[in-house]
């Protein structure tokens, strides 16, 4: 009776759980909550639970050790009744079941607990083996996903401990929640592709027809494609793997992986040229499905990293990472070609320099992060007055550069008081901003190139720094 009483309560503070968010199907309570099987408790964080069905307190006993030294907390069902709510509503990572396979109602319970567990958690099945093959070989239909005997609980631990390592690929690269799209039209077929999968911790979408499957694809994004070649329906597997190459999804955006019943060199070779990433014949093997599955995914996900952090690297290369606007090096280089065009077409360029004095000032009396602060205002504010075809660049510590394409030597002088006008506007923490300006337009006899034109804006701005009262 006390493990029925600690099941119930277990249960009821799911329950109410559940109703304060129908929407949750996990575990959520607070750092200072703990649920209590007996009289020990159970702490909730980064924690693993085994739900543990069976109408005998032994076999609960013997499941309950075989777990705990896997890692997983034990929560004791007595009844089939109660099974399913618990599974669906408390967050259970993977349900244990003890009883004969020939008990009637067992295979009901197992297709109902399939349905309710979260991400495809394992089904596992302690039954005597001595039961009669053709009863246990129904329970794999129903939805277990392994078989153990309960005089060797050391077996069940061992498959449980690997279970979390299944999870992790080469060198720790996890697979677990990826989101896996299957087109496949085969009932059969797709159940035991999904089964296997859902099983290493893949998160499984099935779709029986391409036309579907590119529905599919238009609200979610996926890790990986599987689909069979032969489909129901006007679009066959391979149509469809044409069709989303040509949209633009590349074979990083989208790994591949066919599924064929034919092994021709030719056909093979086709595949390929069509954009899969990888294939496998039927009948598939579990082990090769789960390593070319594993290896797309992981490959898919350090291109996406690379592919970020080249484009950090590459912004990194021509942008100031304090104000993030374009740095000395990017202006040089993009100027020179404003200025080649300039000069091939007696077109007009000019360059506005402009310098904030006073921000050492800032520094001095709220450190550097004020100054660093008052930087990034001031860049902020010479963006909005730029035009979209304007280059503005920090090209010193306190010093900003603007290249003015298609501006001529009448109105630059213009563009740099608007500038002034702006920054000396701005008061950081109360501190007043002096600005000085330079301006130079492009000469064909005087600039053979980017930096004499710069020198002769430096010239100007440092004419007009003298010019302001100290």
């Amino acid at each position: 009776m006390g493990s029925i009483s600690a099941a119930q309560k277990m249960y009821d503070a799911s329950r109410q759980r559940s109703a304060k968010n129908k929407n949750s199907r996990s575990l959520q309570v607070t750092a200072s909550q703990d649920l209590v099987v007996g009289s020990q408790p159970l702490p909730v964080s980064n924690q693993q639970f085994a739900l543990l069905v069976s109408l005998d307190r032994g076999a609960r006993d013997v499941m309950r050790a075989a777990c705990r030294q896997a890692g997983y907390q034990s929560l004791d069902c007595p009844n089939f009744a109660d099974a399913v709510s618990m599974a669906g509503e408390i967050g259970v990572t993977v349900c244990c079941i003890a009883a004969s396979a020939t008990n009637p109602g067992l295979c009901q319970l197992i297709k109902e607990l399939r349905e309710a567990l979260i991400d495809g958690a394992p089904i596992l099945m302690m039954s005597a083996m001595s039961d009669i093959p053709q009863q246990v070989e129904a329970l794999f239909v129903c939805g277990v996903t392994e078989v153990f005997a309960p005089t060797a609980p050391e077996i069940l631990t061992r498959y449980l401990l690997n279970r979390d390592t299944e999870r992790v690929g080469p060198h720790g690269q996890h697979i677990y929640g990826k989101q896996v799209l299957l087109v496949e039209d085969s009932t059969t077929v797709a159940f035991v592709v999904r089964k296997t999968l859902m099983e290493h911790g893949l998160m499984v979408d099935w779709e029986r027809s391409a036309e579907d499957g590119l529905e599919s694809l238009k609200h979610k994004k996926y890790d990986l494609l599987i689909t069979d070649l032969v489909l129901e329906g006007n679009m066959s597997g391979v149509a469809l793997v044409s069709r989303l190459r040509q949209s633009g999804y590349s074979e990083y955006a989208l790994p591949i992986l066919a599924m064929t019943g034919f092994d021709e060199r030719a056909r093979r070779r086709e595949l390929f040229r069509l954009g899969v990433n990888d294939y496998v014949v039927k009948p598939v093997l579990e082990e090769e499905l789960i390593v070319r599955t594993r290896n797309l995914i992981i490959a898919n996900r350090l291109a996406i990293r690379v592919e970020a952090q080249h484009a950090r690297i590459k912004m990194l290369e021509s942008s100031d990472a304090l104000t993030g606007v374009y740095n000395r090096r990017m202006l040089f280089s993009m100027s020179e070609k404003y200025l080649a065009t300039a000069r091939r077409t007696q077109g007009v360029f000019s360059l506005v320099l402009v310098e904030m004095l006073g921000v050492d000032d800032v520094v001095v009396q709220y450190g550097s992060d004020a100054g660093d602060e008052v930087l990034s205002d001031c860049a902020r504010a010479m963006r909005q007055v730029a035009r979209s075809s304007d280059i503005v660049a920090r090209v010193g510590d306190a010093r900003f550069a603007v290249a003015l394409p298609y501006c001529a030597a009448i109105d630059a002088p213009g563009v740099g008081e608007r500038y002034r006008r702006v920054l000396s506007g701005q008061k950081p923490f109360g501190m007043p901003l002096d600005v000085s300006v330079g301006t130079a337009a492009f000469d064909v006899a005087q600039d053979s190139d980017f930096d004499h034109l710069f020198a002769r804006a430096l010239h100007a701005l440092e004419q007009d720094s003298v010019a302001i009262p100290a």
